[in-house]
């Protein structure tokens, strides 16, 4: 192990609860090869720290109450290219590690996991490996091994979006407005009712009405509510 301080990685926590980031904090400071330089409630925040303390690597969460956590990781890759950015999450690898991966993060790891894999994945990541769990790197095998389904095969689900429209679905479900969409992701209100008509023709829906309802209902019950 490393005993210099100088050496250790640097690593800052994004998550907006928190008791949570406290605890992730605890896990890392475990180890003498890790130290936390940062945490952050929000993406704005998260910014700011990832100039100011230049970590080796990022500990984000994808559910903030700003920016989402996938487009947290787009402008950070877009500032500092090459940047480590490891995903913990309560949501399901099986939609979002693939788009995290996506949209430039080099590993995915849920919070229902043991922490003592948080230490691992930070380590992976830091030494510029991709980390994910096993069944998910088989499927991605799985998937790259396969011929791509035709639109009418996929047209439900919503692996169709891409990583913008996904980003504006999910907002929708949480209740925001076009405008204060175009706010938090920096497009104009225009772009996203132009998002809100792909969205709608990709997942076979018919009114503006029953996207919000349908939005809803998925970002509910992703994230433990109550489906209504």
């Amino acid at each position: 192990m490393k005993s210099s301080q100088q050496s250790r990685v640097r690593v800052l926590l994004v998550d907006d609860h928190p008791f949570l980031r406290q605890g992730v904090a605890l896990t890392i400071q475990t180890a003498d090869d890790l130290e936390v330089c940062g945490e952050a409630p929000d993406s704005a925040t998260a910014l700011d720290l990832e100039e100011a303390t230049r970590p080796d690597v990022v500990v984000t969460d994808l559910t903030l109450p700003d920016k989402g956590g996938l487009e947290l990781i787009h402008l950070l890759c877009e500032r500092r290219p090459g940047l480590k950015i490891l995903v913990l999450s309560m949501h399901d690898e099986d939609l979002y590690a693939e788009r995290s991966l996506r949209a430039g993060a080099k590993g995915y790891l849920m919070k229902s996991k043991a922490p003592e894999l948080l230490v691992s994945a930070i380590r992976e990541v830091a030494n510029g490996r991709i980390y994910v769990s096993g069944n998910l790197a088989q499927r991605l095998l799985h998937v790259l091994t396969q011929p791509a389904a035709a639109p009418s095969e996929r047209a439900d689900d919503l692996k169709a979006l891409s990583a913008r429209e996904f980003a504006v679905f999910e907002l929708i479900g949480r209740g925001k407005t076009a405008k204060e969409i175009a706010h938090m992701l920096g497009i104009s209100s225009k772009t996203v009712d132009v998002h809100r008509v792909r969205i709608r023709d990709k997942l076979n829906i018919q009114t503006n009405p029953d996207l919000i309802h349908h939005a809803v209902r998925w970002v509910q019950a992703h994230e433990g509510g109550t489906v209504v």
